[in-house]
């Protein structure tokens, strides 16, 4: 079969690859003289057919390496230049949450360090795996997923504008995601490693136990604000304490839960009643801190890091680092493989088990928009859910 000449949508196709207008395909000629269908996709195409052409055309491959050898090729850039440009219009594109703009950021340092030498055009699937070899080869299949996706996603970027011809990470499959799951966290090892905490972490514990909230928010509770914002998570303290038939209430804490930023139930007002107050009064002490968990670090450690605003603040990795240090300390969930064992996250499940057992629906506690019985009010321009007042008693039991 004589292919046919090349269109618009063949030009600038890799040597032995054509596209047929008549069928919307792309077909590649193979060593042996006949002609193989590469499906519709251009840029799966296009990765495809380079692959086979470095493989089974040696003197193909030879000729590239040569060139790349000495930066030579077409004298294009090394992809590396182009990064932190992609990276900014990824974060303008894409507006991501704090926590997932750092997480970009790091990774775009890693690409920058890997693709220091290759240029974008010769970027291809062996680069990915080469690359999550290097970068990511003990991290779990979940982790080594989600960089694949960053990878697609920064390659994306760049055959938009026209720094590849094609994706390569696009071919790379995902790994199976193991269907085990972390156990959950019984009442007995939350009492044992809570007692074998530090201040601050019992703090960060009881926190979470009483809001249901996870690490991120617990790490941002202030002491105080003056007034709720889409900003921070804090305390906003009544003059008199208000008469319920619950109990008193001393004030309001107001969470924003960030995984759920942009809808209603994102932002939680809970009332402050003893069990919150106590857990708030215990923390003070001689360290003048914003921030209801805190801590002075080692001199040697104190330097800030970008995911907190004090010195004094718990960073959630931390946390949970901690945390889960203690609990192999303990010995507690030693008959668990180590990716079964409960991390600080697993609080939450626990504590929305204690509300539901004492009749009490957790959903909207937990920021969940399907929960059973919210009430919605708007302050300061922000949509809160304040949820009734309920507390896990001291010494409640699983």
């Amino acid at each position: 079969m004589t292919p046919r000449p090349r269109n618009k949508k063949g030009a600038n196709l890799p040597e032995h690859l054509y596209y047929y207008a008549q069928r919307g395909i792309y077909r590649i000629k193979l060593v042996n003289g006949k002609f193989k269908s590469l499906g519709t996709d251009r840029n799966v195409a296009i990765s495809i057919a380079k692959e086979y052409n470095r493989v089974a055309r040696p003197q193909i491959a030879l000729k590239v390496d040569d060139l790349l050898n000495y930066g030579e090729f077409m004298d294009e850039k090394p992809f590396a230049d182009h990064i932190p440009a992609l990276l900014n219009r990824i974060l303008d594109d894409e507006q991501p949450a704090r926590d997932s703009a750092d997480t970009l950021a790091n990774d775009a340092k890693r690409a920058q360090e890997y693709f220091a030498a290759i240029p974008g055009s010769q970027i291809t699937l062996q680069h990915v795996n080469d690359y999550l070899a290097q970068y990511h080869s003990d991290s779990s299949a979940n982790v080594q997923n989600r960089k694949v996706s960053w990878l697609k996603k920064l390659f994306s970027y760049a055959v938009d504008e026209s720094l590849m011809p094609a994706n390569p990470a696009e071919l790379k499959k995902m790994r199976r995601i193991s269907t085990k799951q972390r156990n959950r966290l019984k009442k007995e090892w939350y009492d044992a490693i809570h007692e074998a905490a530090p201040l601050w972490l019992q703090t960060a514990m009881d926190l979470s136990l009483q809001t249901t909230h996870a690490r991120l928010e617990i790490s941002r509770i202030k002491y105080k604000i003056k007034k709720p914002n889409s900003k921070a998570c804090g305390c906003v303290w009544f003059r008199v304490p208000e008469e319920t038939p619950q109990g008193k209430v001393y004030g309001i804490l107001y969470i924003h839960r960030q995984k759920t930023e942009k809808k209603e139930a994102a932002h939680v007002a809970i009332p402050i009643g003893d069990e919150i107050k106590n857990i708030i009064d215990r923390s003070r002490d001689n360290l003048l801190s914003d921030y209801v968990v805190h801590r002075l670090p080692a001199k040697s450690k104190r330097k800030i890091s970008k995911e907190v605003n004090h010195v004094t603040q718990l960073t959630p990795d931390y946390i949970s680092r901690t945390f889960s240090k203690i609990r192999d300390e303990l010995g507690c969930c030693d008959h668990l493989e180590k990716d079964q064992r409960p991390t600080f996250h697993e609080i939450r499940a626990l504590s929305a088990h204690l509300f539901d057992s004492q009749g009490v629906d957790p959903q909207s506690r937990m920021a969940h928009t399907d929960a059973k019985s919210t009430k919605i009010y708007t302050k300061n321009h922000i949509e809160w859910v304040e949820v009734p007042f309920a507390e896990i008693k001291s010494g409640t039991v699983d």
